[in-house]
């Protein structure tokens, strides 16, 4: 049997409905392109669920490989902290289950790409 891999788009979050509402529309919009592996949104703070909920979530549902790609475009506490501390905490906990961390957009060449071409856009 292939493992079940599941990845979890990470937004900061807010209080802020508008922000819950945008992220939802954005993860409309990506499950609508072609080829598109199973995902989910989630949070990391104010709005749900929250990544630990996500991570509980994803888990449950039989996810066998589990990839978290944080939406933060710089590093700081949330990215070189508060995120790699709940993996730790959830890989401790699932040992036979990966669990991937991606980086923030800035060290993404793809993020890269698509800001140089926003500036060259005529």
């Amino acid at each position: 049997m292939a493992a079940r891999k599941h990845s979890l788009l990470i937004f900061h979050g807010s209080a802020r409905e508008t922000a819950g509402n945008a992220a939802t529309v954005f993860a409309d919009r990506l499950k609508a392109r072609d080829g598109m592996a199973e995902f989910s949104v989630c949070f990391l703070r104010g709005a749900k669920p929250s990544l630990e909920e996500a991570i509980e979530m994803a888990i449950a549902n039989g996810c066998s490989c589990l990839r978290l790609i944080p939406l933060f475009l710089l590093p700081g506490s949330h990215i070189d902290e508060d995120i790699p501390a709940i993996v730790k905490k959830y890989r401790e906990a699932n040992p036979h289950m990966p669990i991937e961390l991606g980086s923030c957009l800035v060290h993404n060449p793809n993020f890269i790409k698509f800001v140089a071409d926003e500036i060259t856009e005529s």
